[in-house]
């Protein structure tokens, strides 16, 4: 089976409510309780689909393990009446769906791969995020939801128009505020902490651009190096612009449309607790980045 994986970064809003409602542990928790009370996103906004979340699966603890993520897709049935010895079409409501695999200790969730559902998994996790910060609202709390990505890719593109004929006109690295990577980059933290501090931001973005898109980076740059560790551990998106050749039209390539993939050869049987935990358990590995490490400013109390 094969997963896109993104983390959830959970910030407070800069919005707040006359009566916000109390809630006794951590948004993680939080999130989980208001998603299982809230099974359906319905947008009201373009750019966003549909989804159904259902089939929820907790481990004895009440600790949410997984669920089916589906979305309403009509389709056409044909029928044969035998006795009038004609055919029939007549519309009928399909719910295909993936598996949605939840690890709240590393704030992280893990969708099935299947275009035949959701061709577009870009407009799915900015969905999920959607919906999520619709529930989280009232409570004055922000979540991202950010695919992991691979530091390669940025690299692999950038050389796309850096190189040859082509054109590199702006590289864009945009920065969640630290609330779960613990004491990892700690540089990188206390400047985003900062920032945080001072402007109320929950986002912080640097970009460097040149207008004549002879942008010059070099791969082995310290700051752009920092950045894509934090992002490719799902703490935020980069995005690059340029051409490859005289003549061509600017094109923007972000992050975000090059999700990275996991796979394990565990396959979900019965769709049991202990089977999720085992597929879980398998791919944690590749996309953990707790170890030990503990840090949660809202957590904390940062609400």
């Amino acid at each position: 089976m094969k997963f896109h994986v993104a983390r959830l970064s959970f910030v407070s809003s800069a919005q707040r409510t006359l009566q916000k409602p109390e809630f006794e542990g951590n948004p993680i928790e939080l999130t989980e309780k208001l998603l299982e009370e809230n099974p359906k996103h319905a947008p009201k906004k373009r750019g966003f689909i549909g989804l159904y979340f259902g089939d929820f699966i907790f481990d004895t603890g009440r600790k949410l393990l997984a669920a089916r993520l589906g979305k309403f897709k009509e389709v056409k049935i044909t029928e044969y009446d035998e006795r009038k010895k004609v055919f029939h079409d007549r519309k009928d409501a399909s719910f295909p769906y993936v598996y949605l695999l939840w690890d709240k200790d590393e704030q992280a969730i893990l969708v099935e791969r299947d275009t035949s559902v959701f061709p577009n998994y870009e407009v799915l996790f900015r969905s999920i995020e959607n919906h999520l910060n619709n529930l989280l609202k009232t409570y004055e709390l922000r979540v991202s939801v950010t695919p992991l990505t691979e530091r390669m890719d940025f690299w692999r593109s950038l050389r796309e128009y850096a190189q040859g004929r082509g054109y590199l006109y702006e590289a864009n690295f945009k920065l969640y505020m630290p609330n779960f990577f613990g004491n990892t980059q700690q540089n990188l933290k206390e400047i985003l902490n900062a920032v945080k501090e001072d402007y109320n931001a929950t986002e912080f973005s640097n970009q460097i651009s040149n207008t004549d898109g002879r942008l010059n980076i070099q791969e082995n740059d310290q700051k752009i190096d920092a950045a894509l560790e934090w992002i490719m551990k799902g703490g935020g998106k980069w995005s690059i612009k340029g051409k490859k050749e005289e003549g061509k039209r600017k094109v923007t390539i972000n992050s975000t449309k090059n999700a990275k993939t996991v796979e394990t050869s565990v396959e979900i049987e019965n769709y049991t607790p202990e089977g999720v935990a085992k597929i879980i358990s398998s791919l944690k590995p590749v996309y953990s980045i707790k170890r030990g490490l503990v840090g949660n400013d809202v957590e904390k109390g940062d609400k």
